[in-house]
C-alpha cells in the first residue's frame, strides 16, 4: 500500500462541451481498403514510418497507400494472426503480443520469429512493455507476469514476486518499476531492484472496482491509468494518485475510457467504448466526435480500442470497424452532408445556397427540401422543410436556391417554384408564397434563382423570365422583363439566374442569352438594360455567366458555364480567357469569390481551385483534399464575416479558412523500402542478394549485368497525405532528365536494362503543388559490366584471334593451290557434260511449251464458267452478300435500324390463273416483274423475292442509307403508273387488264442468307408483316404506307390520311395513301419523277442542323392544348394552312436552303401569341419561338430571322426581303382560293364573338376595303392567286349590292 495516498478528484466543467462532428476531417480505412480485419487493436510505427496495425485476423503494414497483410498461414515465424499489443525497441525491432506467443519482427533481416515459455504450449499475451534493461515484460492471460531476455531468448516467470495469474496491462516506468493491472489482484507496483511489491488504490465514488484499460506515461514523472471510471495520474516520486479527468456518464453509467493521449499544446485525446472520441483543449473546451454512417469524413465507429500518434503528429484511432486518422493541428477542408441524426447534418445531399446571420453565429443553408440552420456554437442543425399540402404528390420542387435575411426571424427564400417568405417562431415556422397580382406574370416568373439586397427594404429577385423587385415592407412586386421591340432599354431575353451587388452598390444581372445587364436609376425610376460593353464580352464567350467578382475598378472576373474564367477590363476593353489549357480543372465555373488575401476561389464540375490574380497561379483541390464531392452547384458559395469560405455541391457542403490551407513547411522524407528484380522481391538471404543489408539501410547497390532490370519501391514519411504526394526523380549518369511520377502511381520506379556504369538516383517529393523537398532520397546504383566488356577479357581475346588468323591463313594458302589443280580437271570434264545436257533440255523445253498451252486453254474455259456462276449468284442475292459468301463461305444475318419494305400483289390472281394457261401466265408475270426489277434498280432498292404473284423488295439493305423511305415511295408511284398505262392500253384494245395492290412500311429488320442449300437473301421482322398488311388493306392502283414511312417522306409527297387499321401483332397502325410527289418537286409537275429541286430538299431535311419536324410537332401540340376552342379562324388549322402555303410558294420561288425551314417555323409561330392575348399577339409568338426553338438546333441568327418574319405578318404587310414577301403571301393565301368564302365566314364569326364587328354587311364592307387594299408580292402568288382573288372580291361586291342581309 502507498503511505499517505492523497486522492483528489479533478472534474472538468462541461459547460464548454460542444458536438464537433464536422470540425475535424477524419480519414478512414476499412477492410475495403485492404485492412485484413475490422478490429484494429494496436498501432505502432517503424523506423521507415510504416504503420503496423494489429487486428484479430492479421498483422498489417501500411505505407500510406496499401496494406501488406501478414498471417500465420503465409508468413514464416508468425504463429498467430490475432495481434493484441505492440512495442518498438531501441534497435527499431518490433515486438507483438499475440494470442499465441511473443513475436519479433527483425528490422535487419525483415523476418518474423515467435517465442514461447514452453514449446508446444499455447501462450496468450494481453500486454507487453520494455524495461530500462531492454527486457520485455509480458502480461499473459492465464499464467501471470513474465519477462523475456532478448539476448538469451529465455522467459522468466514472476508469479511469486507478482502474485497475479490474470494480469491485463503491464507498464515499465522510467525508474525501473513495473506496474501491473489485473482482474484478480487489482493494481500492483513492483520494484525490480528492491523486489518489493505494493498495491495502488484507484478510488471510485460508487465504491465499485475500477477496471484499468491502459497504462501510459503522461511525462517523465507521471503515469496515467485509463479506466472505466475516468483517468487517474500517479506521481512516481511522491507516490500519489490523483483522479484528473472524468467524462460525463451515459445512462447513469460511467463512460468507459479505453485509451488516451496527452499533449501539452494540444490537450487530451480520449477514446471510449460506445461514446466515440473526445478532444479536451487547454481552455477546457470539450468536443465530442461520434460515428455517422451518412457523413463522409466522420469517425468510423464509436467503440474505440486504441489511439496512436505517429512521427508526423497525425493521430490514428483503432476501432472495431477499422482505422481512422486526423491532423489535430490543421483542420484543412471540412465538410458536412446528410446525416442519420437530423441535428447532426443536412436533410438532403444537394446544397444550393448559404446566408450568414448578422451576428455570424448562424448559417442558413438552402437544400433540396427547404432551409436548414446551423448553430456555429453548438454545431447543431435545425431544419425548416417545405411541407405544403400536395407538394410532394404533385412532384413539386422544393429546393431553396437563394436566401436573404429580412430580420432575425424573417427570411426571403428563392425556390424552384417561386419566391417565399419564411417566418420562424421558435420551433414553429411558415412559408408564404409571394406573388404578383398578374397571374400571367406569376406563371412566367415561377422559378426564382437569386436574391440580391438593394437598399432599405428592397430586394432584387432573378427569375425564369427576368427580374422582380420586392419590397419586404409593402409587399409590392415590380417586374422587369425583356421587350423585343425595345431590346436596348430592357433586360436581355432569357432566364436570369444571377443578381450581384458590387462594392460600389451597382447591381449586375446575367441572363441565358449571355453578357451582363446593369441597374440604372433615372429620376427615381429603376431600369435594367444590357451592359454597354457586352460586345467585347460576347466575343470571348457566349456562354451563360454564372458568377461575378469585381472591386468596382472596372476589372471583372466572370465565371461562365463552358468557357472558363473571363477577365474583362473595362478600361482597356480587353478580355482574357482562362480555361483548362491554363490549368483550370474544368471550364464550367459555378462561383467566383475572393478571400481576405484577394485570392480568387472557383467552384467547378471537377473540384475547387484557388487562382492567384497577381501570379496567375492555379491550385486545384479535390475529394483527396477533403471535398465532399468534386461537383459543386450554381450559386452555392459564401464568404463569412470571419473570412471562412463555404461551397455547396451535390453531396453536402465544404467550409474552410483559406489561411489554414497554406503550404506545409515540413519536408517530406522518403525511404526506399523494397527491391524487385525480374519480378521477385529481394530480401537479405534471397538467391539474388547482392548486398548484406536491407535496401533502406544502404546508400549504394551493385547489380550484376544479368540483373540490371529492377523496380525500387519507396514510401513517404507523411502517410496521412500520401494520395496528394507526387514525386520526381533524376538519374545522374543517364540521359533521362527529370521524370515526374504522379500521385496515382504506386510509389515505384522501374528501370529496364540499365547500361553498365554508375548512377545516382535522387528522388524528391511534394504535397500537391507545394515546393519540392529540399533533401532528396539518394541511392547510388552500380551496374557491373558483362564478362566480354572487362579489360582482361578483351586483351586475351585479341591474342587468341591473332594466333588463330595466322594458322588459318597458312593452311588456306596450301589448300588453295591443291584445289586449283583439281578445279581445272573438273572444268574440262564438266564442259562436256553440259553440252550433252543442253541438247536434252532443249527437247524437254519444247515438250513443256506444248503442255503449257493446253493448261492455258483449260484455265480460260474454267474462268468463263466461273464468271457465269458469279453473275448468276449476284442475280440471286445482293452483290455485297455474294462477295461475303465467296470470301468466308457463309454470310451473317445483320440487324438494320431503318429499312423500307415494299409488297405488291395482283388483284384476283387466283381467278386470272384459272382462265390462262400456265405458260401464258408465267410469260405475263415475267413481263410485269421484269419492269418492276428495272424500276427498283433505278431507285436503289434491292429485290428480295417473288412468291407466286407477290413481289417483295426493300430499300436500305444490304447497304444502309437514309433515303430508303423516299426511294421506296418513288418506286411505288412509278410501278403503279406503269400498271395504269398497261390498264389503259388493255381497255383501248378491249383486252383483259390486271390491277395491283401495293403496300410499304419502314422500320427495323434482320436481313441476310440462312441455310447452306439453295441460297436466298431474305428479310425478317414486324416491319415486313406491317408492309404486307398495308398491301392487303390498300386499294388497287394506290400506294399504301404506314405512319412510320409517312414521317420520313412527308416533306416531299402529297399524302392522304386513311385512318387507323389493326395490325396482326402491333396494335393500331396509321395508314396513308401516297398521291404523288409534290408538283413543285417533280418533273413537269406530274408528281411521278423527282426533279433537281427534290434532291435539294431531301439534302436539306437530312443534313441540316435544324430538326424542323420535331419543332413543328412541339408547337402544334402546344397550340392544340392551349388555344381557345372558340377561335374559328386563328386555330391550329389556320397555322397548318399557312405552313403549307409557305412551303408551296417557297419551292416555286426556288427557296431550297434553310430559308425554307425559317419560313415554315415562322408560320407555325405567327399566331401562337393567341395562347395568351387576342390583340397584339406577335411579340408573344416571337418570345415563344425564342424559348422553344433553341432545343431543336436553331441558332441565335435563325431565331432572330424567324422573329422578324413573325412581326412582318402584322397587318398591314410591309415586307422588305424575299422571305418576308413569301410569309405575307402565305398568311393571306386563302384570299385567292376557292375556299375563300368558307374561311372568311369563320373569321367573321370569330370577330363577332370577340366584339370586333356586329353584322354581316359590316363584315362584307370591311372585306371589300381590305381586298382592294391587299396585294400579293411573289410571282408565284400573283400567278396562282391574283385572278381568283379579284373574282372573290367581285362576288362580295355583288352581295353588298343585293343587300339581302337578315342580321
Amino acid at each position: 500500500m502507498f503511505p499517505a495516498i492523497v486522492s483528489l478528484l479533478f472534474c472538468l466543467f462541461f459547460s464548454n462541451f460542444t458536438f464537433g462532428q464536422n470540425e475535424i476531417r477524419f480519414k478512414n480505412y476499412t477492410i475495403n481498403d485492404g485492412l485484413s480485419q475490422s478490429s484494429a487493436l494496436c498501432v505502432i510505427q517503424d523506423d521507415l514510418n510504416s504503420l503496423w496495425v494489429g487486428t484479430q485476423d492479421g498483422l498489417n503494414r501500411f505505407d500510406g497507400k496499401t496494406f501488406e497483410v501478414f498471417t500465420s498461414s503465409d508468413t514464416y515465424g508468425l504463429e498467430s494472426e490475432y495481434i493484441r499489443c505492440a512495442i518498438k525497441d531501441k534497435k527499431g525491432n518490433l515486438w507483438f503480443g499475440t494470442n499465441n506467443g511473443l513475436t519479433q519482427y527483425n528490422k535487419q533481416t525483415e523476418k518474423f520469429s515467435s517465442y514461447f515459455p514452453k514449446d508446444g504450449e499455447s501462450f496468450q499475451i494481453e500486454d507487453i512493455s520494455i524495461g530500462e534493461d531492454q527486457k520485455i515484460w509480458i502480461a499473459s492471460a492465464e499464467a501471470g507476469v513474465y519477462s523475456f531476455d532478448k539476448t538469451t531468448k529465455k522467459f522468466k516467470s514472476h508469479i511469486i514476486e507478482i502474485p497475479s495469474r490474470k494480469p491485463t496491462n503491464i507498464f515499465c516506468t522510467p525508474l525501473g518499476k513495473i506496474i501491473v493491472s489485473s482482474k484478480d489482484k487489482g493494481v500492483l507496483l513492483y520494484d525490480n531492484q528492491s523486489k518489493k511489491l505494493s498495491e495502488i488504490e484507484l478510488k471510485s465514488e460508487q465504491r465499485s472496482r475500477v477496471q484499468v484499460n491502459n497504462i501510459k506515461t503522461k511525462d517523465k514523472k507521471t503515469i496515467l491509468f485509463i479506466t472505466n471510471n475516468g483517468i487517474y495520474e500517479l506521481n512516481i516520486q511522491k507516490q500519489e494518485v490523483l483522479k484528473t479527468l472524468e467524462l460525463p456518464s451515459v445512462n447513469s453509467k460511467n463512460t468507459n475510457i479505453t485509451d488516451a493521449y496527452f499533449n501539452a499544446s494540444l490537450g487530451w485525446v480520449i477514446t471510449t467504448t460506445g461514446e466515440g472520441l473526445f478532444l479536451i483543449e487547454k481552455n477546457k473546451k470539450t468536443r465530442q466526435f461520434t460515428e455517422d454512417i451518412f457523413q463522409k469524413n466522420t469517425l468510423l465507429f464509436n467503440d474505440i480500442n486504441t489511439v496512436f500518434t505517429d512521427n508526423s503528429g497525425i493521430i490514428w484511432i483503432g476501432s472495431n470497424r477499422g482505422l481512422s486518422a486526423f491532423n489535430p493541428r490543421n483542420r484543412g477542408i471540412l465538410g458536412a452532408g446528410p446525416s442519420g441524426k437530423s441535428d447532426n447534418g443536412i436533410p438532403s445531399a444537394s446544397v444550393w445556397c448559404f446566408q450568414e446571420s448578422s451576428a455570424g453565429k448562424t448559417i442558413y443553408i438552402g437544400t433540396q427540401t427547404g432551409v436548414s440552420k446551423l448553430n456555429r456554437e453548438t454545431g447543431k442543425y435545425t431544419h425548416y422543410t417545405r411541407r405544403e399540402k400536395g407538394l410532394e404528390a404533385a412532384g413539386g420542387e422544393r429546393m431553396a436556391l437563394s436566401i436573404a435575411t429580412i430580420s432575425k426571424n424573417r427570411l426571403l427564400v428563392a425556390c424552384a417554384d417561386g419566391l417565399y417568405e419564411l417566418a420562424i417562431d421558435g420551433s414553429n415556422y411558415k412559408y408564404t408564397k409571394l406573388e404578383t397580382n398578374d397571374k400571367n406574370a406569376s406563371v412566367k416568373h415561377n422559378r426564382a434563382y437569386s436574391i440580391c439586397f438593394w437598399k432599405e427594404d428592397n430586394y432584387f429577385v432573378s427569375t425564369s423570365d427576368g427580374v422582380l423587385l420586392y419590397s419586404s415592407k409593402t409587399g409590392k412586386i415590380q417586374k422587369f422583363e425583356h421587350n423585343p421591340t425595345n431590346p436596348t432599354q430592357t433586360i436581355s431575353k432569357g432566364a436570369c439566374r444571377l443578381s450581384y451587388k458590387d462594392s460600389s452598390g451597382t447591381i449586375w444581372f446575367t441572363t441565358s442569352s449571355g453578357g451582363l445587364n446593369v441597374l440604372s436609376v433615372k429620376n427615381g425610376t429603376p431600369t435594367i438594360h444590357p451592359y454597354q460593353f457586352n460586345i467585347y464580352i460576347k466575343k470571348a464567350s457566349k456562354d451563360y455567366i454564372n458568377s461575378i467578382y469585381t472591386k468596382a475598378n472596372g476589372v471583372f472576373w466572370l465565371g461562365t458555364s463552358g468557357s472558363g474564367l473571363l477577365l474583362w477590363d473595362e478600361n482597356t476593353k480587353k478580355t482574357v480567357v482562362y480555361n483548362k489549357s491554363h490549368g483550370l480543372p474544368n471550364d464550367v465555373i459555378y462561383s467566383v469569390v475572393a478571400d481576405d488575401r484577394k485570392t480568387l476561389w472557383l467552384s467547378t464540375n471537377k473540384g475547387l481551385c484557388s487562382f492567384s490574380k497577381n501570379r496567375r497561379r492555379i491550385k486545384t483541390y479535390t475529394e483527396a483534399h477533403g471535398l465532399m464531392s468534386n461537383e459543386f452547384n450554381l450559386g452555392a458559395f459564401m464568404k463569412t464575416s470571419q473570412g471562412e469560405l463555404f461551397f455547396g455541391g451535390i453531396y453536402g457542403f465544404n467550409y474552410f479558412q483559406p489561411d489554414e490551407l497554406k503550404n506545409s513547411t515540413t519536408d517530406i522524407g522518403i525511404a526506399f523500402t523494397k527491391l524487385k528484380i525480374e519480378g521477385e522481391r529481394t530480401k537479405k538471404g534471397d538467391q539474388k542478394d547482392f548486398f548484406n543489408v536491407p535496401i533502406y539501410n544502404t546508400n549504394e547497390v551493385v547489380f550484376p549485368y544479368e540483373n540490371r532490370s529492377f523496380t525500387l519501391s519507396f514510401q513517404p514519411s507523411d502517410l496521412f497525405n500520401s494520395e496528394l504526394i507526387n514525386y520526381k526523380y533524376t538519374l545522374e549518369g543517364s540521359d533521362e532528365g527529370v521524370v515526374l511520377l504522379e500521385a496515382s502511381d504506386a510509389n515505384k520506379i522501374h528501370f529496364n536494362s540499365l547500361s553498365p556504369g554508375e548512377y545516382f538516383l535522387r528522388l524528391y517529393a511534394r504535397r500537391g503543388e507545394e515546393s519540392w523537398s529540399k533533401t532528396p532520397a539518394v541511392l547510388k546504383i552500380s551496374i557491373s559490366p558483362p564478362l566480354w566488356q572487362t579489360w582482361w577479357f578483351r586483351g586475351l581475346s585479341a591474342l587468341l584471334i591473332a594466333f588463330v588468323v595466322t594458322i588459318y591463313v597458312k593452311r588456306r594458302m596450301s589448300t588453295a593451290r591443291k584445289e586449283q589443280q583439281k578445279l581445272e580437271e573438273k572444268v574440262l570434264k564438266r564442259t562436256n557434260e553440259i553440252q550433252k545436257k543442253n541438247e536434252k533440255i532443249k527437247a524437254q523445253k519444247q515438250k513443256i511449251e506444248e503442255e503449257r498451252n493446253k493448261v492455258v486453254r483449260q484455265q480460260e474455259l474454267l474462268q468463263r464458267e466461273k464468271d457465269k456462276t458469279e453473275k448468276l449468284l449476284k442475280k440471286v442475292i445482293p452483290e455485297s452478300t455474294a462477295e461475303e459468301l465467296k470470301k468466308r463461305g457463309k454470310s451473317r444475318a445483320r440487324a438494320y435500324k431503318k429499312v423500307s419494305v415494299l409488297f405488291t400483289d395482283f388483284v384476283g390472281f387466283t381467278h386470272i390463273s384459272d382462265r390462262m394457261t400456265a405458260s401464258a401466265l408465267v410469260k405475263k408475270l415475267d413481263i410485269y416483274f421484269t419492269k418492276f426489277d428495272q424500276i427498283i434498280i433505278k431507285n436503289n432498292l434491292e429485290k428480295i423475292k417473288t412468291i407466286g404473284d407477290a413481289y417483295m423488295c426493300a430499300g436500305g439493305v444490304p447497304v444502309r442509307n437514309n433515303t430508303n423511305p423516299i426511294d421506296t415511295c418513288v418506286a411505288a408511284l412509278q410501278i403503279q403508273a406503269y400498271m395504269l398505262k398497261r390498264k389503259n392500253d388493255a381497255i383501248a384494245n378491249s383486252e383483259e387488264f390486271w390491277e395491283l395492290r401495293l403496300g410499304a412500311n419502314t422500320g427495323e429488320v434482320t436481313a441476310g442468307v440462312i441455310g447452306s442449300e439453295r441460297l436466298a437473301y431474305d428479310v425478317w421482322g414486324a416491319t415486313v408483316n406491317q408492309a404486307q398488311r398495308m398491301e392487303m388493306l390498300g386499294r388497287p392502283g394506290k400506294v399504301t404506307i404506314t405512319g412510320a414511312t409517312h414521317q420520313h417522306i412527308e416533306p416531299y409527297f402529297e399524302c392522304t390520311y386513311k385512318g387507323k387499321v389493326q395490325s396482326k401483332s402491333r396494335g393500331l397502325l396509321d395508314m396513308y395513301e401516297v398521291d404523288r410527289i409534290k408538283p413543285e418537286l417533280s418533273e413537269k409537275g406530274e408528281g411521278l419523277t423527282p426533279n433537281s429541286r427534290f434532291q435539294e430538299i431531301v439534302n436539306l431535311y437530312l443534313y441540316s442542323s435544324i430538326n424542323y419536324y420535331k419543332a413543328e410537332r412541339h408547337i402544334m401540340k402546344l397550340l392544340e392544348q392551349k388555344l381557345f376552342k372558340g377561335l374559328h379562324y386563328h386555330g391550329v388549322a389556320h397555322s397548318k394552312d399557312v405552313v403549307g402555303a409557305a412551303e408551296r410558294i417557297a419551292l416555286s420561288e426556288n427557296v431550297t436552303d434553310e430559308g425554307l425551314f425559317l419560313l415554315k417555323s415562322a408560320a407555325t409561330y405567327h399566331d401562337a401569341g393567341f395562347i395568351e392575348e387576342y390583340d397584339n399577339n406577335e411579340p408573344i409568338g416571337a418570345r415563344l419561338a425564342g424559348e422553344i426553338l433553341p432545343k431543336y438546333g436553331y441558332t441565335e441568327q435563325h431565331i432572330q430571322k424567324i422573329q422578324k418574319l413573325i412581326f412582318v405578318t402584322k397587318i398591314p404587310h410591309n415586307p422588305t426581303t424575299h422571305l418576308e414577301e413569301i410569309i405575307c403571301d402565305a398568311d393571306l393565301d386563302y384570299l385567292g382560293r376557292d375556299d375563300f368564302h368558307e374561311i372568311a365566314d369563320k373569321l367573321r364569326l370569330e370577330l363577332k364573338e370577340h366584339g370586333k364587328i356586329e353584322t354581316r354587311k359590316e363584315w362584307d364592307e370591311i372585306q371589300v376595303s381590305f381586298l382592294k387594299m391587299h396585294k400579293y408580292f411573289t410571282k408565284t402568288a400573283i400567278k396562282t392567286r391574283q385572278k381568283k382573288k379579284m373574282q372573290n372580291l367581285k362576288e362580295v361586291e355583288e352581295r353588298l349590292k343585293k343587300n339581302n342581309y337578315t342580321d
